[in-house]
Order: structure tokens, then C-alpha cells, then sequence
């Protein structure tokens, strides 16, 4: 059965070449678009939904019509990539800029994981139990980290990088402690399966969403043909994109 995933994080045009390479892979394909943007469709046909980032309401809209297209969801891929926001939060500073980034960067990415987990994952039990015929999968949520060097970082290590203001490095560390803590929270789920990956500037993958797209989910068919489930700390750990199974050597501590 084709399966239906939800792309968060890095709105369509932006998101064209990750959500690429989950079609590639044979996704049944959902991305955030802008809440400008007037197109319906992304690469391939995949489905654009529009998302307002500071509205609780945007999120489960769009959630509802992810599971409305297309029935049920089997994964969503929830993308925070700092480097990506530097243009548009680089230079801030203010009340006024720190509640936007807040909004748009701290408390948007919860909203959507808890619309997921708390929508999509209900329709997927309730359609299991009402149904014989429905085969009985885990709900994978994947919170992907691609951070950037902050202003602290590159004064300490006298770096040439272009370094994260302190709002938007605030943003990405929330992200970070927020998706370890969502995947601790939901550790004895049986019905949802949630994998973190980190995916820093010394990383191949880093400039290349389409490659680092279907490297991920090469390596979700690896995490389900294991013979032996991973360990809590494995769970816990953020994974190194490119990583080619979940060995002791493939986790980013």
C-alpha cells in the first residue's frame, strides 16, 4: 500500500527538492506551502496545504486535510533548517521580532506535532479497529535538525560561518529539546514510531534536501527490517543523516 506523508517545516517552492525525493520513493506526497501562496501542487503533483505558522487552528487545518486527501497518514517529516531561516530572522531584534519568531519558529512546530500525533494517530487507530482489512502500522513522525553555528559559536571559535542571531538560535535549541523530549514522552507508544536526524554543516547531505530525502527513507526501511527493536538510548539519540544503519557509529551524540 502506497504510503501517505506529511512534509512540515520548509514550505513549498522551498521544500520542492526534499518533497522530490520522497515522491521518488513512492510517497503518496503532503507539503506546507505558504499561507501566500496561491498554487495547489508541488513537484510531481504532490499537494501543497497552506500553513500559517502562528495559528493553532492553521495546524490542525492542515492535518485535517492531509487525513481528509488522503484518508490516513503513515508518516510526517517535520523539518527545522536554520540556515534556511538566517535571510528571514537574521537580523532581528526587538519585543516585537522576538514574539514573531516565537510564533513562527518555537510554537508553530508544536502546534503541528501535537495536531499530528493527536489527529493523525487516532484516525489510524480507529481505522484499525473498525476495519479487519486494515493492516495495523505505526504512525512515524521524523524531526529532522539541520542547525546553524551560532553568534556565540563563531565569536568562541573566531569562525568566518555566518552565525544564527540569538533569536533564531533560541528557535533551533528549542526545536531540538522539544523533539527529544516529544520522543521520550512517547516512548512506550506502540502505535508511533518517532526518529530523530541531525544533519550539521559538515554534512554531505546538508546542501542537498533531495539526497538527504532519500536517504531518509532508505533508512526507515532499514529501521523496519531490524530483528531486534533499537534500544531506549538509540531512540533517544539523534541520528547522523547518511547514516546506513542504526549501529553504534551511525548516532550523533
Amino acid at each position: 500500500m502506497e504510503r501517505t506523508l506529511l512534509i512540515a517545516g520548509k514550505e513549498l517552492p522551498d521544500g520542492e527538492s526534499f518533497a522530490s525525493g520522497a515522491v521518488a520513493s513512492g510517497r503518496n506526497t503532503i507539503i506546507t506551502k505558504k499561507h501566500t501562496d496561491e498554487s495547489s501542487s508541488g513537484p510531481n503533483g504532490t499537494t501543497g496545504i497552506e500553513w500559517n505558522r502562528p495559528s493553532a487552528l492553521s495546524a490542525r487545518a492542515v492535518v485535517l486535510k492531509a487525513l481528509n486527501e488522503c484518508g490516513h497518514l503513515d508518516e510526517c517529516a517535520i523539518i527545522f533548517d536554520e540556515s534556511f531561516f538566517i535571510e528571514k530572522y537574521g537580523s532581528m531584534d526587538g519585543t516585537a521580532e522576538n514574539v514573531r519568531v516565537i510564533e513562527e519558529l518555537i510554537s508553530s512546530y508544536q502546534y503541528m506535532t501535537m495536531e499530528v500525533i493527536n489527529r493523525a494517530l487516532k484516525k489510524n487507530r480507529m481505522d484499525f479497529t473498525v476495519s479487519n482489512e486494515t493492516e495495523k502500522s505505526k504512525l512515524r513522525l521524523v524531526f529532522i535538525h539541520k542547525p546553524n553555528p551560532s553568534l556565540s559559536e563563531c565569536v568562541i571559535t573566531k569562525s568566518t560561518a555566518k552565525p544564527s542571531q540569538p533569536f533564531l538560535s533560541t528557535a533551533s535549541q528549542a526545536f531540538k529539546t522539544y523533539a527529544e523530549n516529544i520522543a521520550a514522552a512517547h516512548l512506550e507508544d506502540e502505535d508511533l514510531d518517532i526518529v530523530l536526524v541531525n544533519c550539521d554543516q559538515t554534512n554531505d547531505l546538508y546542501n542537498n534536501d533531495r539526497g538527504l530525502s532519500t536517504w531518509l527513507f532508505s533508512y526507515i526501511e532499514t529501521l523496519e527490517g531490524l530483528k531486534r527493536p533499537l534500544t531506549v538510548k538509540q531512540r533517544l539519540t539523534w541520528t547522523k543523516a547518511g547514516t546506513k544503519s542504526p549501529g553504534a557509529f551511525g548516532f550523533f551524540g
